[in-house]
């Protein structure tokens, strides 16, 4: 009956381990549908999103990917996010909002990075990502050019850690991306990818490892048995 019992056990919590799983959706369909991505114990609804200025940037051609990768779970928005002016300075903003759902576990820190940059001396980035739950802010942290990795011992992402006290199961975020160019003869400033890791308490990652730790060594006893 035990060995019954334990193998699928073992099956189970493997199958967790090795898989690198992901699921998308554009961001348009994802705010005009209402739609949600789901993975693991993570549930990503409510986006939304605000655009300003920018010469390039189509929704339904922002990809929003969802994924679990070595124990943690990611969120990402792909696409061409870009502002460029043939003379003079110019600006623009984009704010992405959403909410996360932890199933397990409670959200103690969300790592967040980026990809993109422009015309040198000319172009400015921003961006500020906040972290609230009825109304009250838990964390917050900003990003500027170049500051991908700044400082390096951010983390996963190496990028700005947005530490959330206390932690919480269910966070609505806010990502407001600023986009300038000073030069009088213009430039291009772009952004192509925007990222963040969750990370809560336990790990997803912990507490499988711990199951099937739990599960290989019933395994083994009642096979001494």
């Amino acid at each position: 009956m035990y060995r019954r019992i334990a193998l699928p056990l073992i099956f189970t919590f493997s199958l967790a381990l090795a898989a690198a799983a992901a699921t998308s959706d554009n961001l348009q369909d994802l705010a005009t549908t209402g739609g949600s991505l789901s993975i693991g114990d993570k549930t990503f609804n409510n986006f939304s999103f605000q655009e300003s200025g920018l010469t390039s940037f189509d929704p339904s051609q922002i990809t929003v990917t969802a994924s679990f990768q070595n124990g943690i779970y990611f969120l990402t928005f792909t696409g061409n996010m870009s502002l460029v002016s043939a003379s003079g300075p110019a600006s623009a903003d984009l704010v992405l909002n959403y909410t996360v759902t932890a199933l397990a576990g409670q959200i103690s820190m969300i790592d967040q990075s980026y990809t993109g940059g422009g015309t040198n001396g000319s172009a400015h980035i921003s961006i500020d990502e906040t972290a609230s739950h009825d109304g009250v802010v838990y964390g917050s942290s900003h990003l500027e050019i170049g500051d991908f990795s700044d400082p390096p011992s951010e983390g996963t992402f190496n990028g700005d850690n947005l530490n959330i006290n206390p932690p919480q199961t269910s966070l609505d975020v806010t990502k407001d991306m600023g986009f300038g160019l000073s030069a009088s003869n213009g430039g291009q400033v772009e952004i192509s990818r925007v990222a963040q890791s969750f990370h809560q308490v336990p790990e997803p990652g912990t507490v499988a490892m711990l199951l099937l730790g739990s599960a290989v060594t019933l395994f083994v006893r009642v096979r001494r048995k």
